[in-house]
């Protein structure tokens, strides 16, 4: 951010998130990624798509973020070894159908769609939808993504999330493009091809976070609140007992502050 005001709007926002749950940064050698993965009783499959920092992402061929190290933990506290999956996003719910994972652990929101194929975990994270913007068109948007009512805007979204699906049911008359990877849709705004890029407030902060250079913005107005958990088979009962205990464990243990403020700074 550009100044003070800026990242104590941006300070209010991260601590409004009310995330419920913590994880350390630990890293195991048992880890591997892989889309061929026999399913096994000591190894958890994590399905992860790797395009959504500080949540999950690939860097130096290493996955990071706040589920790459809740998964470290979880593979700690069951006993079991822990393998990424790198998978399309739009991939991840069918994967776990299939079998080719066990869980997935990739900042997914709980929605009723969802919860007829799979079963979440408790919550770990508040989030919702956001706007980023361009600085010098933050104005435009001062009343968030109802700013895009009836407009002439194009409005970049991520493929098959809860902020496409959003922006298709609720805005009318608004030109809208996807993309696969959110660095696209970011890149697509600096350069002028969106007006807005609409997705999860603490992926929008980040990338509002590492982009001050080229004067990007979050309207820090949520139009949604969601909830976001880990997905397991509604068959796997054992593994969804597991890491329902595992986020009980962390929460009893006061871990929370620790790991948001290790991927999600603020004061």
């Amino acid at each position: 951010m550009k100044n003070n005001a800026s990242l104590s709007i941006l300070v209010l926002l991260i601590t409004g998130l009310l995330p419920l749950l913590l994880s350390s940064c630990v890293a195991t050698n048992t880890e591997s990624r892989s889309a061929n993965i026999a399913p096994a009783s000591d190894l958890i499959r994590v399905g992860v798509s790797s395009n959504a920092p500080p949540l999950v992402y690939s860097k130096d061929g290493e996955i990071l973020g706040l589920e790459a190290d809740f998964a470290r933990k979880l593979g700690e506290f069951t006993g079991k070894q822990i393998k990424f999956v790198e998978l399309k996003w739009d991939k991840q719910i069918e994967a776990l159908e299939n079998n080719t994972i066990d869980i997935i652990m990739s900042g997914m929101s709980i929605t009723q769609p969802r919860q007829y194929r799979i079963a979440f975990t408790n919550p770990y994270l508040r989030s919702g939808q956001i706007l980023l913007v361009r600085l010098e068109e933050k104005a435009r948007f001062s009343t968030g993504i109802y700013s895009l009512m009836n407009s002439n805007y194009v409005i970049g979204t991520i493929k098959d999330t809860t902020g496409d699906l959003f922006i298709s049911m609720t805005i009318n008359d608004v030109k809208v493009k996807t993309f696969d990877k959110s660095t696209d849709a970011v890149n697509a705004l600096i350069n002028k091809e969106i007006d807005a890029f609409v997705y999860d407030a603490p992926m929008i902060c980040h990338y509002a976070a590492i982009n001050e250079n080229n004067k990007l913005t979050p309207i820090l107005t949520l139009a949604t609140e969601e909830y976001i958990a880990w997905g397991i088979r509604k068959q796997d009962s054992e593994l969804l007992n597991q890491a329902n205990a595992f986020i009980a464990d962390l929460k009893s243990k006061q871990q929370l502050q620790h790991m948001i403020r290790t991927w999600i700074p603020f004061m």
